[in-house]
């Protein structure tokens, strides 16, 4: 459970376009999630994998970097030629293709974010995390002095901190949260405008260490949007942005998805 995020219900599609407008104006970063869980918690701290230890969490995340590797040299596309040889951009290309990763993804444009939020569950209220990406540069920052290990030589210069220095450590790391982008990008990261958040430790809730970094609340928001607006919203952001699962998944993959829609979907 997060604590310190203050929640605004949305109840109208007026009050939400505001919002929306507002966050866009402010740079804030944004996650649209379908229904109300109350936590950040990333993909590899969910479920099954929620009491993994750490090391057996570093050996999945490690198998899984390498099989990714082994098989995209193959034909990874130019955006994606990062991914083999650096562990954080593999991750980041792997939160995309939904493999299970320590990354949470967020998106520079509150209109995404939003589409998330409301493109499925139609009976559950969908929410929309936010916070002040430019307040985050000056604040984060801050976490490289008090642990110089996260950087190269220890000086604790901020301009030297490398994530891969303490986050794929064996024992405990420093509990710090950072906020990532990855210029080059791919389509579906360059579509959804990503950006990520990552921690060095496992079973770290996002929205608590995004609330501890900074020193007041004004600083991140929640919003509930509510069920009964989710169908009206879906409509009008792909006829008035463009936004849809065809524009946010533009691959083969994304494609096939759509395509299978024509056909009822299995029941187990």
């Amino acid at each position: 459970m997060s604590h310190g995020w203050e929640t605004t219900v949305l109840t109208s599609v007026e009050q939400t376009l505001d919002v929306l407008a507002n966050l866009c104006g402010k740079r804030w970063l944004c996650r649209g999630q379908s229904e109300r869980y109350r936590n950040l918690n990333p993909s590899i701290d969910r479920d099954k994998l929620k009491n993994f230890s750490r090391i057996k969490k570093l050996q999945l995340e490690r198998q899984s970097i390498e099989l990714f590797r082994s098989t995209a040299r193959f034909f990874a596309s130019p955006g994606e030629q990062g991914a083999l040889s650096d562990d954080i951009i593999t991750l980041m290309v792997l939160r995309h293709y939904g493999v299970p990763t320590r990354l949470l993804d967020w998106s520079t444009s509150p209109y995404v974010a939003a589409y998330f939020a409301v493109c499925d569950d139609n009976q559950k209220n969908g929410e929309i995390w936010s916070f002040d990406e430019p307040l985050y540069e000056q604040e984060g920052c801050k976490q490289w002095k008090r642990w110089p290990e996260t950087t190269r030589n220890g000086t604790g210069d901020p301009h030297k901190f490398d994530a891969k220095l303490t986050a794929f450590a064996l024992n405990e790391p420093p509990d710090w949260i950072c906020c990532g982008f990855y210029p080059l990008g791919f389509p579906r990261q360059n579509a959804q405008a990503g950006a990520y958040t990552l921690t060095a430790r496992f079973g770290r809730d996002h929205a608590d260490a995004i609330a501890n970094l900074f020193p007041r609340r004004l600083s991140y928001h929640k919003y509930t949007l509510s069920a009964a607006l989710k169908v009206k919203l879906l409509k009008l952001l792909h006829e008035r942005f463009g936004i849809w699962h065809g524009s946010l998944y533009p691959d083969s993959a994304g494609a096939a998805d759509m395509a299978s829609i024509v056909f009822p979907r299995r029941t187990e």
